[in-house]
């Protein structure tokens, strides 16, 4: 009997445990999908960056993000591909109507990939500056792309060949739309027009025009072709008759309720037609009896800008930065810039799950004292530890209500704080064990840009806008002392490594080093005329390297503030980190790269390429063999150092 109970247990066990196993791998897998050259993983998929779309059968989700594009399983939300390529920024995505090719747009060129393979079949080039939109007709066979250089281009779908531009708008062109009987093209534009276009001649058929609003953002035909809906700054959204080309409709609060009380991003049509969704950065989704005007329902839950929307064709739904109805008009899906994706019940308004959750790592980063563990900041109000080894989110710290401008752990590794700005003001203090919040400090009067902990972790240091560096009592949350001496705007603060000193640089082009233990300034030096973005002690204290916006980053003597070496961007110098021993410096920057320096001799030791983004954070784990660097919207590359860098 026993022998029979313990191999029942061993085999439900085995059973449980395969699948954790097996999601594991999947994770570590598509951290190892499409990584840039020295890359070994990567912690999280990239902000989303545009519209998403289903694909007609309903059983793929196309998601455009930072790095690239993700395709998604609609039923299990697993990925199914990532596709990378040269792309500079993805706002837009599209499936063919039969489901077997994809198309994007970003920069100045539309590609076209094979939606099963993910292999790019072509690249379509002309626009002279970024595309906004792309759009499959109805039958397939044709794409019109919007741009930023105020024109609409359709191509021949299959054979990349430009068959015509239509001109005549006189700003950035924000959205096109096919009518579904194909007959007519429908543009949006920051010229504050809706052009309507024959998509046989390229004719302008009819130019509408608003003029109580900045632009228009977005345009979406009816089923039955005969009305348009646009929307637009000013809360509100229109509805045009096709036929007329006048204004048939507005949707917008009355007497202060009842609608948005921000911009509406996106409208869309309900497969019947009944319905009209609204997306909108007040962070909620509204849906309006499409002939009276009246508002039915708000959608509430998501915890930043709503931003696009997008039909899906079978029923379910799903988008990013977007609203999707199902075929039935009887669920919705919306994506939003806090990186979530909601199902929702369109006759109750219950939000029925969240899909897909994208996560970043974006702005500072920093491994643990035992370099088992990364803490980030991402996009979404939240601070999130990664496990090294498999890449797996373990916790999102949520509790900021702006957005995070810091983090880091405490030297024991069993704290995490973290930063923030933009009316919120405050520091945080989290359990990085429980990821639950410790306690709050909010004595500053302004955004904080940093923090640091002394070696001991007793204090913790801020630098703020309100021109001031705060050092805080870790154990009790109280503010120690109040250093002040810079005139602009501090954005750094850094303590040397046997917590003696603190350094702190500014808007006011200054670094100035400070004793820790009685706030009494001890120096005070330019190191170059420019805002010093970033500063940091070397290991043995004897240097300190401070970024700057004119692209240098100096090393300069701690004791007297000299120059001794200036190594050169070509982008701003966002951050800066020693290596354990000090003989090597990393560096990221506005221009995109990391750059690794050997300190004594000043030589470029190598550069690292693949963020699409400015570098905003850069780490050396605790043996100095690999580095962590964090852009932002972007996730959280670990690369393998070349072996001229390992100490």
């Amino acid at each position: 009997m026993p022998k029979t109970f313990f191999l029942i247990l061993a085999i439900a066990f085995s059973i449980y445990i395969v699948p954790q196993n097996t999601i594991a791998q999947d994770i570590q897998d598509w951290n190892l999908r499409g990584l840039p050259e020295g890359a070994k993983a990567r912690f999280g998929e990239g902000s989303i960056t545009g519209n998403i779309t289903y694909s007609n059968d309903g059983k793929r989700l196309a998601v455009p993000s930072s790095i690239g594009i993700w395709v998604y399983d609609a039923e299990t939300d697993k990925p199914l591909n990532l596709l990378t390529g040269d792309m500079n920024g993805v706002r837009n995505v599209a499936f063919s109507p039969d489901g077997t090719l994809l198309v994007s747009a970003g920069d100045n060129a539309v590609y076209v990939w094979d939606a099963r393979t993910g292999i790019e079949l072509r690249t379509m080039q002309g626009h002279e500056q970024p595309t906004t939109d792309v759009v499959f007709s109805s039958d397939g066979r044709t794409l019109a792309s919007a741009s930023e250089d105020e024109t609409i281009r359709l191509w021949d779908v299959h054979t990349g060949t430009h068959l015509r531009t239509l001109t005549g708008h006189i700003k950035s062109v924000r959205s096109v739309a096919f009518s579904p009987n194909g007959k007519t093209l429908a543009s949006a534009s920051e010229d504050r027009t809706l052009r309507l276009w024959d998509v046989q001649t390229g004719a302008l058929v009819r130019t509408m025009k608003l003029y109580k609003t900045d632009e228009i953002k977005t345009v979406a035909f009816s089923p039955d072709s005969k009305t348009i809906a646009s929307a637009s700054n000013h809360n509100t959204a229109h509805l045009w008759d096709v036929q007329t080309g006048k204004l048939s409709g507005i949707l917008e609060a009355e007497n202060g309720s009842d609608g948005h009380n921000a911009d509406i991003s996106v409208v869309i049509f309900s497969p019947d037609g009944k319905l009209l969704a609204t997306a909108s950065e007040d962070h909620t989704v509204r849906l309006w009896d499409a002939q009276t005007g009246e508002s039915i329902r708000t959608l509430k839950g998501h915890t930043r800008p709503v931003l696009s929307i997008v039909f899906s064709p079978d029923g379910r739904t799903l988008p990013v930065l977007s609203i999707v109805f199902s075929p039935d008009g009887r669920t919705l899906a919306s994506a939003s810039e806090d990186e979530t994706i909601r199902l929702w019940d369109v006759r109750t308004g219950a939000e029925l799950r969240t899909m897909i959750k994208h996560q970043t790592g974006s702005g500072t980063v920093m491994f643990s004292p035992d370099g088992s563990l990364l803490v980030s900041n991402g996009e979404s109000l939240t601070v999130r530890l990664w496990d090294v080894q498999t890449g797996e989110s373990l916790h999102t710290m949520e509790g900021h209500t702006s957005r995070i401008i810091g983090t880091v752990f405490s030297p024991n590794g069993k704290t995490v704080a973290s930063a923030s700005g933009n009316w919120d003001f405050t520091i945080r203090l989290w359990d990085a064990q429980t990821g639950k919040s410790i306690q709050t400090l909010d004595l500053h009067t302004h955004n904080v840009n940093g923090v640091a902990f002394s070696p001991d972790g007793r204090t913790l240091a801020s630098a703020s806008w309100d021109l001031t560096v705060r050092l805080w009592d870790v154990q009790t949350g109280e503010s120690i002392r109040t250093l002040e001496g810079h005139t602009k705007i501090v954005n750094c603060v850094a303590f040397s490594s046997d917590g003696a000193k603190v350094a702190s640089g500014g808007m006011d082009d200054t670094v100035r080093v400070w004793d820790a233990k009685t706030g009494i300034p001890l120096l005070t030096y330019k190191a170059r005329r420019s805002p010093v973005t970033c500063v940091a002690f070397s290991p043995d204290g004897k240097t300190i390297a401070s970024g700057s916006f004119d692209n240098i980053l100096n090393l300069s003597d701690a004791q007297t503030g000299d120059s001794l070496r200036t190594l050169e961007h070509t982008g701003d110098v966002t951050c800066v980190a020693f290596s354990p021993y000090g003989r090597i410096l990393a560096s990221g920057s506005g221009d995109r790269t990391v750059r690794l320096w050997h300190v004594r001799s000043g030589m470029l030791i190598s550069t690292l390429k693949g963020h699409a983004n400015t570098v905003s954070g850069v780490a050396f784990s605790p043996d100095g063999r690999t580095l962590a660097s964090a852009c932002r919207g972007g996730p959280v590359l670990l690369w393998e150092l070349p072996f001229a860098t390992v100490e």
